[in-house]
C-alpha cells in the first residue's frame, strides 16, 4: 500500500513538471517570433533549451548517483524550473530570452534523471516503474491543452511556473531514502 501511495505521488510529480515544460515549448517558435524575424535565431532559441538540458542532465544525473539523494535534486529542479520558466513572463528580447530557456533546460534538467532513477529505486518490484513513465505523456498532452485553453502568449509562462509549484507539492510528501553511493 505504501508503495502505491509513492507512486501515485510521484506519478503527479511526474504529471505536472511535464505539463510544464509543453505549456511553453509548444509556442516557443511562435513566441520567439515576437522577438526577431530570424529563422536561425529562432531554431538557435528553441535548442538552446534542449542543449542546456542535455548537458545539465548529463552533470546532474551523474552528481545524483554519486551522493545518492535523487529527492534532493528532484526538489531543487521544481523550484528551479519554477523560477526560471516563471522568468519568461518578463522577458522581452531575444537576449533575455535566451537566458531563460537555457536556465530553465538547466533546471529541468536537475531533476529528470533523478526523478527517473527514483521511480526505478522506488519500486521493489520495479513493475510500477513503466506507469509513472506514461505520465510524462499525460503531462505533455494537459500542458499542450492548457496553452489552448489560456490562449495568452503570457500568461502561458505563469501556468507553467504554477504547474512547477505544484508538482514540487507533491515532492513533499516522498519518503527520502538514501541510495547507495556510486
Amino acid at each position: 500500500m505504501q508503495n502505491l501511495h509513492v507512486n501515485n505521488l510521484v506519478r503527479s510529480a511526474t504529471f505536472f513538471q511535464h505539463a510544464g515544460i509543453s505549456i511553453i515549448f509548444v509556442f516557443m517558435p511562435i513566441i520567439a517570433r515576437g522577438v526577431t524575424d530570424s529563422i536561425f535565431e529562432i531554431g538557435l532559441l528553441v535548442a538552446s533549451f534542449s542543449f542546456a538540458q542535455i548537458l545539465s542532465e548529463i552533470y546532474f544525473g551523474r552528481h545524483s548517483d554519486k551522493k545518492g539523494t535523487r529527492l534532493k535534486f528532484i526538489r531543487i529542479g521544481f523550484i528551479g524550473c519554477a523560477v526560471a520558466f516563471g522568468l519568461h513572463y518578463f522577458a522581452t528580447d531575444l537576449t533575455m530570452f535566451f537566458l531563460v530557456r537555457i536556465a530553465a533546460g538547466i533546471a529541468s534538467g536537475i531533476m529528470i534523471p533523478a526523478m527517473i532513477a527514483y521511480t526505478y529505486e522506488a519500486n521493489v518490484d520495479k513493475k510500477r516503474a513503466a506507469t509513472v513513465i506514461s505520465f510524462h505523456a499525460l503531462g505533455w498532452l494537459a500542458g499542450i491543452a492548457a496553452a489552448g485553453f489560456a490562449n495568452d502568449l503570457k500568461l502561458i509562462f505563469l501556468i507553467s511556473a504554477a504547474s512547477f509549484v505544484i508538482g514540487f507539492l507533491f515532492t513533499i510528501k516522498l519518503p527520502n531514502p538514501v541510495q547507495e553511493k556510486r
